[in-house]
């Protein structure tokens, strides 16, 4: 049981360091060889590669719940507008790389376009308890939301190839220009 238990997360975890290295799109035979398992054992542990993706999800969820849960809603709204785009920047700094693979396989896994789903609610929701005041103009709403999202930042960083710095001041200029602050 424990020996089970261990080989899994060693199949997880590899898995993960995989992708941190730059392999978004590990196959069955990387991450089993990576973990130095048989190929065989891959699948006696997890049903298939989106069951693993799965687990690998979860994993990667508690790093930004902490986050996604904070009120963030106290001081000015200058300073609620810093907090949320510094909150937020560190940990999608970390899942970048896991973000990026599951855009890989989002059209074809019900499970990551669920994990999506629910990673954006969870913004959504920090969002209008952060700034309410975004309540009453749903147009502005819906363009913060973008600005301060994963997407967002991944387009400020990799596509644009601004530095975390200049994406949280990018971040924080526009937000604010849009609520007037």
């Amino acid at each position: 049981m424990e020996r089970g238990r261990v080989t899994r997360e060693k199949i997880i975890a590899a898995l993960l360091d995989l992708i941190r290295a730059g392999n978004l799109s590990p196959t069955s035979e990387d991450v089993a060889q990576y973990a130095g398992v048989g190929h065989r054992t891959v699948f006696r542990h997890f049903q298939d590669m989106e069951s693993l993706f799965e687990e690998m999800n979860a994993k990667i969820r508690s790093l930004a719940q902490s986050v996604l849960t904070q009120t963030l809603s106290n001081g000015t709204l200058a300073q609620r507008i810093e907090a949320l785009v510094a909150a937020r920047a560190a940990p999608f700094e970390q899942i970048t790389l896991y973000y990026l693979s599951g855009e890989i396989r989002l059209h074809a896994s019900p499970a990551i376009q669920r994990a999506r789903a629910q990673f954006a609610a969870q913004q959504r929701r920090q969002l209008h308890v952060c700034l309410p005041e975004v309540e009453a103009r749903p147009d502005v709403a819906a363009a913060i939301e973008l600005l301060t999202s994963m997407d967002g930042w991944v387009r400020l960083r990799r596509t644009q190839g601004l530095s975390v710095n200049q994406s949280r001041l990018a971040i924080i200029s526009a937000v604010s220009r849009l609520l007037d602050a």
